[in-house]
């Protein structure tokens, strides 16, 4: 089985889709520093499932993915293809079949991450187990990179003890042994849960038998509450036919009273209608007298009223004469007064006084004397006025003395009217009187014939409602025993009783009241039971049914216990035998190997506790010249050499598909490096060797180069070279 090609695209420097051959089992990935030679065990390991971003040279897995460059942006994704050739079928299971073995993962910026073989969608372990036991396993000894050879050496018991187990082929037992032991803890942690789930449903049976004790006296009480019920409603039943019976005759009674009644309230209210005819001429009468009497009445009112109306007239004019000749009294007074008074003599007078007091002003009193002359003018015209409107109110005054006094004789002549025609209507109010009183007198005889009839009817329609209301209540009364004969009827008909063939004397020896006591009774019975599960003898069964079920997966799972138990003795016994036989070999391929690359010396695997299933694994080495030399003290080709005598050691038990070596030959010189290409060069007949490396001389024992270069900053480019073709060429 060998890897035939590596399709990286978008991976750390690889950001262009790239393939890369291995058409030889001697392949050196040569290039200079930085070039991102190491990248392409990168890319192997993290196509088989690495998880750890430092053992990829990163800080997470994102930088796995190309991060950009100053002339190119960062990818959103990267993916890793191998390609196996397995027509030699070393892969077995249901990939022994195809020729070549495709394992491809990708990844996105999201921490997404999908895996693949041969195109089909599959999970990280899927990858993983097709490896167990390759050489290929989690803790591989085929991928040697920088840094692990002292690892190797210098790796704790434990951690040897894996190498060994990975090329015996170990691991796979492992895994299968870990697998077991995770379906034991399965296994055991299902018996608990079922032996749970089965002494939880036990208790609960336990409950059940008794509910459904319970359940079963509550039967037996309800059986005896359904007699009880059912003898109370055949007693009901009869008291009720009973009673129905009397009942009926009392109301057949009854409507032949009200009959009667009924008739006398009749026969009361038809004399009361005989009456009112007979003297229905003298209820008019009254009626028409009382009519007239109430309208004279009305009439002598109206008079009555209206005569105050018009001695307030009178007064009222009187007042208002009375003032109006007092104010024309003072109006002629005045008019007299005015003409009576010269204004000339006036004027004159007050103009002379007031001419003789200006003259001692002189000239100066000239504009004084102008404005006394327009003063006499004005005061003659004042005068004139005065005397003009004082004639005018004298005259207004005299025509309204006039039409006051001819309003109060019309008041006067419509009082006296009025006196004559009240004196009139109170002789008719006298006469309508008299004739009222001798109608009433008449009418009372007749309203107390009336009266009389009224009072017998009353009493009559008095007993009449008595009789009806007793009349209803017994109907109520028959209604309410109907009913009840009827609910006790339909009670009885389910239970298959017929009431037309009950007979009273079958059931004299019952007491309503004894029965009804011993309802209440079993009801109380009933009731002190609480709740009552009627399903309880099912679900007996049916948890019955459930534990035959548990007893049976408890059986299977303490079968399947035993088998597990079983795997893990014949694991321990398969592992232990070929850990025996596998480190037995190794340690003697490494016996071999060591002198062979040191040129002498020896070396040794050895178990610490002698427990060959668990124990821990030193590598003792002693190089030539040198005793009992730990491998603390070894210098850094030595530790180098010795960890490729056991990584070579291990290739001799159980060939991996491939060894990639990350530059194992730096601290070697030309001696040691001769030795260890040498060595390659014998197991590269059985094993694909793609090295990483700078010296010179491994380039020239390898048969295909495979050059790194970067010629554009951060971005990786392939240029491969055979090197047998190569040399053809030049010697041609």
């Amino acid at each position: 089985m060998q890897l035939k090609h590596i399709k990286l695209a978008g991976f750390k420097s690889f950001v262009d889709p790239t393939r890369i051959s291995f058409p030889t089992n001697m392949v050196a990935v040569v290039g200079p520093n930085g070039c991102g030679k190491s990248n392409v065990i990168d890319a192997v390991r993290w196509v088989l499932g690495e998880l750890s971003a430092k053992n990829l040279r990163g800080d997470s897995m994102s930088d796995v993915i190309f991060n950009g460059s100053d002339l190119r942006k960062p990818s959103g994704q990267c993916s890793i293809e191998l390609l196996f050739d397995n027509s030699l079928g070393k892969l077995g299971g249901e990939y022994a079949k195809y020729n070549e073995i495709s394992v491809k993962r990708l990844m996105t910026r999201d921490g997404q991450s999908n895996y693949s073989i041969n195109n089909t969608s599959c999970r990280r372990k899927d990858v993983q187990d097709i490896f167990l036991g390759t050489g290929l396993g989690p803790r591989s000894y085929a991928i040697i990179e920088q840094g692990m050879v002292s690892k190797i050496v210098s790796a704790k018991p434990e951690e040897m003890r894996v190498f060994i187990e990975e090329a015996a082929g170990i691991s796979k037992y492992k895994e299968r042994r870990k697998e077991t032991e995770q379906r034991i803890k399965k296994t055991k942690e299902n018996l608990s849960r079922v032996k749970d789930i089965r002494d939880e449903i036990q208790r609960l049976i336990n409950r059940l038998q008794n509910q459904a004790k319970a359940a079963e006296k509550y039967k037996k009480l309800q059986i005896e509450e359904k007699e009880l019920k059912l003898n109370i409603s055949i007693l009901n039943t009869l008291s009720a036919k009973a009673k129905k019976d009397s009942l009926s005759s009392k109301i057949a009674m009854l409507d032949n009273q009200i009959t009667v009644k009924s008739t006398e309230v009749d026969t009361h209210q038809t004399s009361i209608d005989q009456i009112k005819t007979e003297h229905s001429s003298v209820l008019s009468a009254f009626e028409d007298a009382q009519k007239n009497f109430y309208t004279i009445g009305s009439e002598i009112a109206r008079l009555e009223t209206n005569l105050q109306n018009i001695n307030k007239a009178i007064l009222g004019h009187e007042e208002d004469l009375s003032k109006v000749k007092d104010r024309y009294a003072e109006a002629l007074h005045n008019e007299y007064s005015l003409e009576n008074i010269s204004p000339k003599e006036k004027a004159m007078k007050l103009l002379e006084s007031i001419l003789e007091g200006l003259k001692d002003f002189g000239l100066a009193a000239d504009s004084m004397r102008n404005k006394a002359d327009e003063l006499k003018d004005l005061l003659t015209s004042i005068l004139k006025i005065t005397s003009a409107q004082s004639k005018n109110i004298t005259n207004e005054y005299s025509l309204r003395q006039n039409e006051i006094s001819k309003q109060l004789s019309r008041a006067k002549e419509n009082k006296s009217k009025a006196e004559n025609d009240l004196t009139e209507l109170v002789k008719k109010s006298s006469n309508a009187e008299a004739e009222l009183s001798s109608i009433r007198q008449k009418q009372s005889v007749v309203d107390a014939s009336i009266q009389d009839a009224e009072n017998k009817k009353s009493l009559a329609a008095l007993d009449l409602r008595s009789l009806e209301e007793k009349l209803n209540n017994l109907k109520l009364d028959l209604r309410t025993f109907e009913v009840n004969l009827d609910n006790a009827s339909q009670t009885l008909k389910r239970a298959g009783v017929s009431v037309s063939e009950l007979n009273n004397e079958d059931y004299e020896e019952m007491n309503l009241l004894n029965l009804e006591s011993s309802l209440a009774s079993t009801q109380s019975s009933i009731i002190s039971l609480g709740a009552i599960n009627l399903a309880a003898p099912d679900e007996i069964e049916e948890e019955s049914q459930r534990i035959d079920e548990l007893d049976s997966q408890l059986e299977d799972l303490n079968e399947a216990l035993d088998k597990l138990q079983s795997a893990i003795k014949k694991i321990d016994v398969e592992s232990k035998t070929k850990f025996d036989e596998s480190f037995n070999s190794v340690n003697l391929k490494i016996q071999e190997i060591f002198p062979k690359l040191f040129g002498g010396g020896k070396a040794a695997l050895q178990l610490i506790d002698g427990d060959s299933l668990n124990s821990g694994i030193t590598l003792v080495a002693q190089p030539p010249g040198k005793k009992n030399a730990t491998i603390s003290q070894l210098s850094g080709g030595e530790k180098a050499m010795t960890a490729l005598s056991l990584v070579f050691a291990l290739f001799e038990l159980n060939p991996a598909p491939f060894c990639l070596l990350d530059e194992v030959d730096a601290p070697l010189d030309d001696i040691n490096a001769s030795r260890f290409v040498a060595m390659v060069e014998e197991m590269s007949d059985r094993v694909q060797f793609i090295f990483i490396t700078h010296n010179k001389i491994s380039m020239e024992k390898s048969d295909h180069l495979m050059g790194i270069t970067m010629q554009e900053a951060g971005v990786s480019r392939v240029v491969s070279v055979d090197v047998k073709e190569a040399l053809k060429l030049a010697a041609s």
